[in-house]
């Protein structure tokens, strides 16, 4: 009986001792944020791609969730977008840029009970909003040069 006492004893502090690996690899996510190139935006609002890509046999239905710690970036906070199965989608994640310059965008995906799937990825994005209105106020000008141009050809002509 001693010796069973002894002998469950040791085999008690045995477990008590072993600690977990510190150090074991977790399997890749299956659902993730593919990174991609820095993103120019020349609008004021725009819905900019985040590409997710899904390695399950099935399709998924996730959330893609974006954040920015500058104020001139109004991000909405997720989207929810169903990727097919082995396959990749955008979602297209609506951005407000208050002001030009560039900023750094976090996105990440998690499941509708909140699970984060894969890692935060960081995405560049430059915000150039007046670019369009300059390029409009261009165009303008120049179809107003080329109409005069063709008005005062005609009256030369008539005239002539």
């Amino acid at each position: 009986m001693k010796r069973k006492l002894i002998l469950l004893t040791a085999l008690c502090l045995s477990f008590l001792t072993l600690t977990p690996q510190a150090n074991a690899a977790l399997p890749p996510a299956q659902v993730y944020i593919v990174p991609g190139s820095d993103i120019n935006m020349v609008s004021r609002e725009s819905k900019v791609p985040i590409s997710v890509q899904n390695n399950y046999d099935r399709p998924i239905k996730v959330r893609v969730h974006a954040k920015t710690t500058n104020p001139a970036l109004n991000v909405q906070e997720y989207v929810s977008v169903t990727i097919p199965a082995n396959s990749r989608k955008d979602a297209l994640v609506p951005i407000t840029a208050i002001s030009a310059g560039s900023f750094t965008v976090k996105v990440w995906v998690t499941t509708f009970t909140d699970l984060r799937l894969g890692q935060t990825t960081e995405i560049k994005l430059t915000a150039n909003p007046d670019i369009e209105l300059y390029l409009l106020f261009g165009f303008a000008g120049l179809i107003a040069i080329l109409l005069a141009l063709g008005i005062i050809r005609m009256r030369r002509r008539v005239s002539a």
